[in-house]
């Protein structure tokens, strides 16, 4: 079982609101995220997505994907920041050889990237961890207009991340009870005995894709026109929540091109 299984039955406020909403939402945080280059606003985004998380109760099971999610973000930080000469210089790791060079502006332009990162790809497991797969393909399907095998395969790929992080950890388990040392400090070594694991995530992945291939196919997929049996409606709960974040979108934009936002 997925990890996103283990929380969709919860019920909150978040997990009620229409597909469509959440997808608003998402969306949103998007765009701001492109608007802001201060490292500070876009860490506020990411924090609201947080309180998001733990308005629907899900905060524990999201922790590891924004855990992972700010580790890689940090490994785009470390290989970045050293190509950017703009700016004045903070720290050279050798001092007198210019090898190494840390400056200002490359330290503000790589946190912000990298906040940017994590903001535009924080929500989406939230916004899959409270909606119902199959209410978020009929939203795309009926609502947005957007055919059944494109909504379908967009989903889907949503769907597999955390499956494919859970496989990933059930084979570092599996490696490490047959003594593959997977604990060394040093980050390169590391990062070796780490690559032969994708052998078997890639094959399991494809096994995966096979029974899911061979599933549609008995399920008549792609055959004749679709009907759903159940459709969640978009309320007034869901359109005072749009209107809300609509205002705070632009609210966020105004005075972003007033200067007091950056």
């Amino acid at each position: 079982m997925s990890v996103v299984a283990n929380y969709i039955p919860r019920d909150s406020f978040v997990h009620r609101l229409s597909p469509l909403t959440k997808l608003f939402w998402s969306f949103l945080l998007m765009t701001l995220s492109c608007f802001f280059r201060d490292p500070l606003v876009l860490a506020g985004l990411f924090l609201s997505i947080v309180l998001v998380a733990l308005a629907a109760g899900i905060l524990k099971e999201m922790f590891p994907v924004f855990k992972g999610l700010l580790c890689i973000a940090g490994l785009f930080i470390l290989f970045q920041i050293f190509f950017i000469s703009d700016g004045k210089t903070i720290f050279t790791l050798i001092p007198g050889t210019g090898i190494g060079r840390v400056t200002d502006a490359g330290l503000v332009g790589c946190l912000a990237m990298g906040a940017r990162m994590i903001v535009i790809a924080a929500s989406f497991p939230v916004l899959m961890g409270t909606t119902q797969i199959k209410d978020l393909v009929v939203v795309l399907v009926e609502k947005l207009r957007i055919p059944y095998p494109y909504a379908f395969m967009f989903v889907t790929s949503l769907r597999f991340v955390p499956t494919f992080m859970q496989e990933m950890d059930q084979i570092i388990q599996a490696q490490s009870s047959r003594a593959h040392r997977l604990d060394n400090k040093n980050f390169l070594k590391r990062f070796l005995s780490i690559c032969p694991l994708a052998i078997p995530l890639m094959v399991t992945s494809v096994k995966k894709a096979e029974r899911m291939a061979i599933s549609m196919e008995t399920r008549g997929f792609g055959v004749g026109k679709r009907t759903n049996l159940h459709s969640k409606q978009f309320r007034s709960v869901d359109a005072l929540v749009c209107c809300a974040l609509l205002l705070a979108g632009v609210g966020a934009a105004v005075l972003h091109f007033m200067g007091i936002l950056a």
